[in-house]
């Protein structure tokens, strides 16, 4: 304990958390500053220099005594405490409401922002409240502790009984007269009750009282043992997760009983074994330090638990474990001192306390080095390898993980553990998460089944028409053609009208969707908002619905539109909020090569003149990697008619090996009944595609492969239908998946991004060991039954591209342009490039994703910057209209975290958006949730007296 008055303890204790603190609060600033009144700009500006004249304060003297070897006297830890408890009071009962007003919304500073400073100088506080418990004590006497405890135990007594004083003040008085004391009883009460429990047990560890010394096991026992045991079985029992935190692992409890064996050892005779010792209590100490650090922010609601529940004392056992914890290693190294140099005790207990950190450390890379395998397997796969099996057991840990820190309630941090959590989510997840829907997707694929699979995209696709809601009464546009770039720019001016029975209360957003003709891109995009032209931000398109999903479920009418893309060529657009009748005008310029025609909300429009149409035949990039086709130059190619031939993909997933004997006979029966005239593969599927050589036996391959994981029918897919796309041949494959599972299937919502691989017909097929062979649609819907399909292998005539001797591509004989990508590699687009011709880079960009998703990771960035660049909306890309610049500048903070993480990983989940912090350090405050909770209650009090 002694040691505390070390001055070096006030680098870490005041130093770090008021650097952070100032550097937590700036971004918040930085975000908010245009929604800040004068008034509270002055805050902002007394806040900053008063934590700045803090830290300065604190680590200049913390320098100056370490300068001058003396320890930190008694005037320091009572003008800290000054100091520090009136920047809190201050906060609490001024600064909070100014520095963080009802204007700004909680989305864009984080439900935690008022307890900042509680949190971050909190440790100050404790250091010097110990640093005066030391000081108390003589070294020279015999000390009696149960003075001490006797006063801690009133505290509790006073503040009930000056509580039920302040409810019988009458008026405005009493109101005043509240605001003060409760505020300051919130500060000083539970500080004395803490200086004087402290001291009381300083007292009885150091030995200066009989107590310790003559019943010390069973002491140990109780702190160390009973009560941390109770507390992780009272905080389990009190909420499914628990209230402080999910503690209901195994590690915690068995950890618990170690560190109680450990510390109640006897010491050994010998050295040795007194060291083994210093290092087995060494390791525990980060246990006992941790759950100190968790519990610091809620010392101040011990008074109040210890009147409303008995079981309040427990709240008090980290403070209490870690005296007794500091004071038995402190005997430890008196009394080895002589049998080892300093710096071999040292490194002992170091490496000891490291020995929890690193372990963690450990298990959460290799946490994330398996997401991050599963996540470039299942979204950025290389097709050219053979399939790496993973360590499902530990991918479904990590996911399971990830689950129970997506529920955080905004007042109680009731999922995931306070800090390990935080630490979990950087290291992990970079600060970012995995929406509820992929979250499914994975744990379907790797072998956990899903009871329902999680509907958690922000930007899914709305009904084109939802019943009562806004309608879209006048679409206007207007061409003009652009001979520098040959290409027409055309605007569409959309009037949307809300209906009159709209209620204030429930104000509707506007959706829609429109599909792009091939060679056509949004180049620009507006949304009128409060009399002015807002036009949209193209901004990264995860960050960009983050940013749109939290304004909807802000409360207030604030105004966002967005237009992005759903799936292959369908757009979406979203306009927000309409009060009752109300009109508003948003419009969207796209850039096109031909003219076309585009469907808005049930209005055909026709974009572009063709009477002024310049003949279009075949145009390319600069080094012809991607080729447009326009309609004419398409009809002169030659038409041919290529071979279909069965490609099966059997199913070998988890619980499938009864029915490898009736699959066979199903495969068996469909050749025989409906025979095509190419020479059959087969695709063994499960979690992973496994094709069977040709002129393998593929019954002997069905028999011998293990059934595990779930059925990864999209990864089949796709990696078959990227293998037709890359290989063009005279044949082609008509997929049959063979399965009774098809309704447990993992499959995407379409594969329109590889409709280039199937121009004769969308169709797959589904075969069941019982009834009869069902199509579905690749382009639409891919679960559902598909009535109308054409049978397996109907005769279909497509176009050979550029020739039928050595054709590159096949096409589909139909009345559109098409695209078709020349070569394996889209180099980014110079700046240079017209802005047509950039989306044609961008759409062979694209087209070369579904083909080569391996390449997405280290190419996405530069195509969203190419995207930036020109203007021109991607895949990648969302364009956002906001009405002010706060929400402006979260939005550029957000895709900055977004930009800087895996690709696959998300902005947000699947709780409500205002629990989201905007910053993932925020996370750290989790365990202050108590303490909000009274500060919600001190602020309804007077209105409600």
């Amino acid at each position: 304990m002694r040691n505390l008055l070390n001055p070096k303890w006030l680098l870490l204790l005041n130093s770090l958390p008021v650097a952070v603190l100032l550097l937590l609060l700036g971004g918040k600033f930085s975000v908010i500053q245009s929604l800040l009144r004068p008034e509270s700009l002055h805050a902002w500006r007394m806040v900053g220099a008063g934590l700045l004249g803090l830290g300065a304060l604190h680590t200049g003297y913390a320098l100056w005594c370490l300068w001058r070897r003396q320890a930190l006297p008694v005037a320091y830890g009572v003008l800290a405490l000054l100091l520090n408890l009136g920047g809190m009071y201050y906060y609490f009962s001024v600064g909070a409401e100014l520095l963080f007003p009802p204007a700004v919304p909680r989305w864009m500073v984080g439900s935690e922002a008022e307890l900042y400073a509680f949190t971050f100088l909190m440790p100050t506080v404790a250091h010097a409240t110990l640093l005066l418990v030391v000081y108390s004590v003589p070294a020279d006497r015999p000390v009696a502790a149960l003075p001490s405890f006797g006063v801690a135990l009133g505290v509790p007594l006073g503040a009930f009984l000056l509580a039920q004083l302040l409810g019988a003040l009458p008026g405005s008085f009493g109101h005043t007269i509240e605001h003060l004391l409760v505020t300051g009883l919130f500060i000083v009460a539970p500080l004395v009750f803490l200086f004087f429990l402290a001291r009381g047990l300083y007292v009885v560890v150091s030995r200066k009282a009989g107590l310790w010394h003559e019943h010390q096991l069973l002491w140990k026992l109780l702190i160390a043992g009973v009560l941390p045991l109770l507390g992780l079985a009272v905080n389990a029992s009190l909420s499914r997760p628990g209230v402080f935190g999910d503690f209901r692992s195994p590690w915690f409890y068995g950890l618990a009983a170690l560190n109680a064996l450990l510390l109640c050892l006897p010491a050994p005779a010998g050295r040795w074994g007194r060291l083994a010792l210093l290092l087995g209590r060494s390791v525990t100490l980060a246990y006992t330090l941790y759950f100190f650090v968790v519990f610091l922010p809620f010392l101040p609601l011990s008074v109040l638990a210890v009147i409303l529940i008995g079981t309040g004392f427990l709240m008090l056992a980290p403070l209490l474990l870690l005296l007794v914890h500091a004071q038995v290693l402190d005997d430890d190294l008196t009394r080895l001192r002589g049998a080892f140099p300093r710096w071999a005790l040292t490194t002992t207990v170091l490496a000891g306390l490291l020995v929890l950190p690193l372990g963690l450390t450990a298990a959460y890379l290799h946490g994330r080095r398996t997401l991050h395998a599963a996540l470039a397997y299942v979204y950025a796969p290389d097709y050219t390898r053979p399939p790496q099996p993973l360590d499902a057991d530990a991918l479904l840990a990590t996911l399971n993980v990830v689950q129970s820190h997506k529920a955080i309630d905004v007042e109680w941090s009731g999922r995931g553990q306070p800090y390990l959590s935080t630490y979990f989510n950087w290291l992990v997840l970079d600060n970012l998460t995995l929406a509820g829907d992929k979250l499914d997707y994975l744990r379907r694929i790797f072998g956990a089944d899903a009871d329902s699979v999680a509907a958690d995209n922000w930007l899914a696709p709305a009904p084109v028409r939802p019943p009562g809601g806004p309608r879209l009464t006048r679409a206007q546009h207007r061409s003009t053609y652009d001979a520098t770039q040959a290409a027409w720019i055309s605007w569409v001016d959309l009037e949307i009208t809300a209906p009159d029975s709209v209620q204030p209360w429930n104000q509707p957003q506007y959706a829609t969707e429109l599909a792009l003709p091939p060679g056509c891109w949004v180049q620009d995009y507006y949304l009128d908002i409060a009399g002015r032209r807002e036009h949209g931000i193209l901004a990264e398109k995860k960050a960009a619905a983050w940013v749109y999903a939290q304004i909807l479920n802000e409360g207030r009418s604030r105004d966002p539109g967005i237009l992005h893309y759903l799936t292959g060529n369908r757009l979406g657009l979203r306009v927000f909020p309409f009060a009752a009748g109300e009109v508003r005008r948003t419009g969207i310029r796209f850039v096109h090569k031909e003219p076309v025609q585009l469907q808005v909300d049930g209005q055909l429009l026709t974009l572009g003149d063709a009477a002024r149409q310049p003949a279009v035949g075949e145009v390319a990039t600069a080094g012809r990697e991607v080729v447009y086709l326009s309609r004419a130059a398409k009809q002169r190619l030659p038409r041919v008619q290529r071979q279909p031939y069965y490609h099966f993909l059997l199913d070998v997933s988890a619980g499938q090996q009864e029915r490898k004997a009736a699959y066979t006979r199903a495969v068996r029966t469909l050749l025989a009944r409906q025979p095509l005239p190419g020479t059959p593969r087969f695709s063994l599927v499960n979690a992973y595609t496994r094709p069977v050589p040709a002129g393998a036996d593929w019954q002997q391959a069905l028999i011998d492969a293990p059934n595990a994981g779930g059925l990864y029918l999209a990864g089949a897919l796709r990696q078959t239908l990227a293998q037709t796309q890359l290989h063009p041949a005279t044949t082609y494959p008509v997929l049959v998946v063979v399965t009774d599972r098809a309704a447990q299937a993992v499959l995407d919502p379409d594969f329109a991004d590889l409709a280039a691989a199937y121009p004769e017909s969308p169709a797959y097929y589904v075969l069941p060991t019982r009834g009869p062979l069902e199509a579905r649609s690749l382009r639409y819907e891919s679960a559902r039954v598909w009535s109308g399909a054409p049978a397996p292998g109907s005769p279909a005539l497509v176009r050979a591209w550029p020739a039928v001797a050595r054709p590159r591509a096949y096409l589909p004989d139909d009345q559109q342009a098409s695209i078709v990508l020349n070569q394996p590699a889209v180099p980014v687009p110079p700046t240079a490039e017209a802005r047509w011709l950039t989306g044609l880079r961008l759409q062979g960009y694209q087209q070369l994703l579904a083909l080569r998703p391996a390449a997405a990771e280290a190419t996405r960035p530069p195509a969203i910057q190419a995207s930036f660049r020109s203007g021109i909306l991607t895949p990648l890309t969302a364009y956002l209209s906001l009405e002010n610049e706060a929400q402006k500048a979260a939005l550029r903070r957000k895709q900055q975290e977004v930009l800087k993480a895996h690709s696959a990983l998300d902005a947000g989940d699947d709780t409500p958006p205002t629990a989201v912090p905007l910053d993932g350090e925020a996370v750290l405050l989790l365990a202050a949730g108590g303490a909000l909770g009274w500060w919600q209650l001190r602020r309804r009090r007077p209105a409600a007296a």
